[in-house]
């Protein structure tokens, strides 16, 4: 899953780059990263957290806070290629 959002914040950066409201470009793909992550969120741990019982919700806060680090250091990464590249 790292490897497809990783794509489709690459993916994006190269598509709408001037339509995101940032000046620096790790900035702006930490965005579409952060994006990204409020998406799977929504699509993976939220029917999760509904269907299951007891400490959920601990887990819930957990892998958002897992994944929050993640997503931070996929944007940082993909940003920092894209300056580096294009500059």
């Amino acid at each position: 899953m790292g490897m497809i959002f990783g794509f489709c914040v690459s993916y994006s950066l190269l598509r709408f780059y001037g339509k995101i409201p940032a000046r620096s470009p790790i900035l702006k793909s930490v965005i579409l990263s952060f994006l990204f992550l409020v998406i799977a969120l929504i699509l993976v741990d939220v029917p999760m957290m509904l269907y299951a019982s007891g400490d959920a919700l601990n887990y819930f806060f957990i892998g958002v806070a897992f994944n929050v680090v993640r997503f931070l250091f996929l944007g940082i990464a993909v940003g920092h290629l894209y300056n580096k590249r294009y500059g």
